[in-house]
Parts: C-alpha cells; structure tokens; sequence
C-alpha cells in the first residue's frame, strides 16, 4: 500500500508539474543601453514587471543581473533560435507540422524579436488556410506585451491583412497611420498596400489607387515586393473601373521591372 501511494504522489506531481507554464529561456544577445554601453549578454523577458532581466559575466566571473526597461534598450542583437532556418523551411513545406515548433518558439523568444518573426510565419500559415482568427490570436499574443508591434515590426502586415479578412478593422486605420509614419520603409509600403485593399473591400477601387496602391508604385519603387504587390492590385482596381488601359500598364510595368517576383510569376500564369 506504501509503494502504491508513493507511486500515486510522484504520478500527482508530474501531473501538475505538466500544467506549469514554461519557464522562459535565457538568451544570448548583445545589448546597447541608451548611455552608449554595450553588453553581451543573456536577456529574459519579465512579463509581470515588463522588463527585460539582462545577465553578464564578470571577468572574475561573478554573474550580474540587472533590469532594463525596454526603453532603456537603443539597440538588440539576439541570437536565432537553434535550427531556425530549418523552421522556417518546414513552415514553407510542411506548414502544419511546424506550427508547434512556431509557437515554442514565440513562448521561449518573448520580446526578443524571434517572437515576431515566429508569428508573422505562423499568421501567414493560418491566413493561408483561410482561418484569419487564428491568425489575429497569435498576432495578439505578440501585441498584448509590444503594442507597437501592431504598426511596426514584421509581423505587422500580416496582422493587418488578418483583420480585413476577418472584418475587424476598427483599430485598423490607426494601426496603418502609426506605421506610415513610424515602420521602416519596407512596412510602411505595406501598410498603403494595407489600407487599398480594405478601401477595396469597402467597394472603393477608385480610393484605393489614390490613397494605397498608386502611392507605393510611385513612392516606393524600390521596395520591390510592395511595388510588385501594387502593381498587381492596381491593376485589378483599374479594371473595376473600366480603365483598361491603365490595367494593362501596370500590368507591363509589373512583368518589365519585377518580373521575378511571385505577383509577376502569378500574372504569368503561376509559371
């Protein structure tokens, strides 16, 4: 009966244990606080406090921890997950079976960019699969702790095609206001992109060039998968207005200066 109860209380713990949540891992980054220092380090994100927890070794090697605000941090290098790049193939062949891989990776790299790059691949995947809801929880999970994440970082355009999608655009223009002002260029392209597309939900094509896609094409050439997106959207929008020959324009314009990008392959016929 001793044995059988000891084996009860060990199954019990290991029970419980299971229902813990994961503890968050250290990460080694090299840190720039604001008054110029540098550090490598290990980060670890602190959810309560929202702070970061920033340890160093001394050269006696004594281990020092210290709490950074995030505005403490002008700048952050971290380390890529291990295997990385072979999560990111994964996701791209075999969607699905990396999604847990995605979100581990999102739950050990909070706050340290990795969390962004993870939910943006896994927005995309459930967008793709038409089920934007879950693909709005898991931008959600990112912006609840980083509500600038929301405009500006990697993550950001597929959150926002996310919500035209499943037509929760109340926040929306705001969200895409932030990020002209705010986002680097290659995200304030796409946050025009953004905003044409849900002016051409709302029946507006005409709105949609003058105030998203024209802007990019003309503003943001260089950027040249945003150009290549509003060429291709242009076009549609154009042909809803039955200005055909301005379609085919942006048609030409597409196949001639980004010809190898997928919206030109997707003209092409999907070549």
């Amino acid at each position: 009966m001793m044995k059988k109860a000891k084996l009860m209380m060990i199954a019990a713990a290991v029970c419980c244990a299971g229902m813990l949540p994961s503890m968050a891992i250290d990460v080694q980054a090299q840190v720039q606080h604001v008054n110029g220092n540098i550090v490598k380090s290990k980060l670890r994100w602190l959810p309560a406090s929202k702070e970061y927890m920033v340890i160093t070794v001394t050269e006696s090697g004594r281990q020092v921890e210290q709490r950074w605000k995030p505005a403490d941090i002008a700048q952050m290098a971290v380390a890529p997950p291990a295997g990385w790049q072979n999560v990111v193939k994964q996701a791209s062949e075999s969607p699905d079976a990396a999604i847990p891989l995605l979100r581990t990776i999102m739950s050990d790299y909070k706050m340290l960019k990795y969390d962004e790059e993870a939910a943006r691949i896994m927005a995309t995947i459930y967008l793709n699969k038409g089920q934007p809801e879950e693909a709005i929880k898991v931008c959600e999970e990112v912006t609840r702790d980083n509500p600038a994440a929301a405009s500006v970082s990697v993550m950001a355009p597929v959150y926002w095609q996310s919500l035209i999608a499943a037509d929760k655009t109340s926040r929306l223009e705001k969200m895409l206001d932030e990020a002209a002002v705010s986002a680097p260029r290659p995200i304030a392209a796409k946050a025009l992109i953004a905003r044409g597309d849900l002016l051409k939900k709302q029946n507006r094509p005409r709105d949609a060039l003058k105030d998203g896609y024209l802007r990019v094409v003309f503003l943001f050439s260089n950027e040249k998968d945003a150009a290549a997106e509003a060429l291709y959207k242009a076009a549609e929008a154009h042909d809803e207005l039955h200005q055909t020959t301005y379609a085919e324009k942006m048609r030409q314009t597409l196949l001639t200066r980004y010809s190898d990008s997928p919206y030109a392959r997707k003209l092409r016929g999907g070549e």
